[in-house]
């Protein structure tokens, strides 16, 4: 196992809230990063009713993935015609490429979904493909048995979909006490973990670390260890292959150049995208 990973920085999500049905606990580019590459953004979110409108996206994956505990499910729209249905520990991945309409609400309104929006930068190369995506059940997750717990893999490894680069994501459940010491695979230098639920002693880092709170280590082939030391644990562990890529970000778009982001404003003005009227409201 190679040496313990450096800790650039610990912190809090920030809170935010939309309307009166949708709250969320906030990682956001200032916090993740460059350490973090490729991940823009993180939202664990609460969200009990519409709140969203269709919009677009271009240039980035948006991930969401509902926890295995949520009490509601979410029903997802696209400008491709997908209509798909993400129930408790399921994955939906929409790549966007050069642009997709979304929109996701709860099934039911009235009924919370707990889960995580994660936004994350694809390869220059991916600007001017299709959108492409990828819906996993939850009985098609693949689950590792961990000592003293169990890792959901949400990509990487046997998931059972290509990312658009390489990366890994678990969802990774501890009981008090236990043990995790994880290798990320070769080449994915970076590395970061959210702990939502518990307390952990990480291996180089003094003090221990409470949820909720981001941890981004430094890039570099360092392994991740850390011990449970209160309660049971729930973290978000995050690898990936750095893209070191230009980016310019626009509100719903994060591509290599001003010149990108004002053909992506044209493609979505122009219906180039597709269209999505709102179903509510």
């Amino acid at each position: 196992m190679p040496s313990p990973r450096p800790v650039v920085r610990a912190a809090r999500p920030v809170p935010a809230r939309h309307g009166s049905q949708f709250e969320a606990l906030r990682i956001g580019g200032q916090i993740f990063g460059a350490e973090a590459d490729p991940w823009l953004n993180l939202d664990h979110f609460r969200m009990a009713g519409p709140t969203f409108p269709p919009h677009p996206h271009a240039g980035f994956s948006a991930v969401t993935y509902i926890l295995p505990e949520s009490p509601g499910a979410m029903a997802n729209r696209d400008s491709r015609g997908d209509r798909s249905l993400i129930g408790p520990g399921a994955i939906h991945w929409t790549a966007a490429g050069s642009g997709i309409v979304h929109e996701e609400i709860p099934a039911v309104e009235g009924t919370v979904t707990e889960g995580f929006q994660i936004f994350i930068r694809q390869p220059v190369a991916q600007e001017g493909l299709p959108p492409d995506i990828a819906h996993v059940e939850s009985a098609a997750v693949p689950v590792l048995p961990l000592p003293g717990g169990s890792a959901r893999v949400i990509a990487g490894g046997d998931a059972p979909f290509a990312t658009p680069s390489p990366l890994t994501m678990l969802d990774v459940t501890l009981a008090e006490g236990a043990r995790f010491d994880w290798a990320p695979p070769a080449g994915q230098s970076s590395l970061a973990l959210y702990l939502f639920e518990g307390a952990l002693a990480i291996d180089g880092l003094a003090e221990p670390v409470t949820a909720p709170a981001i941890v981004v280590f430094a890039p570099g082939d360092g392994a991740l260890g850390l011990t449970v030391t209160d309660g049971t644990a729930r973290l978000l562990v995050m690898a990936g292959v750095p893209l070191a890529a230009p980016s310019v970000s626009n509100g719903p778009f994060v591509l290599s150049s001003p010149a990108a982001i004002e053909a992506a404003v044209s493609r979505y003005r122009s219906g180039a995208m597709g269209n999505l009227p709102p179903d509510w409201g």
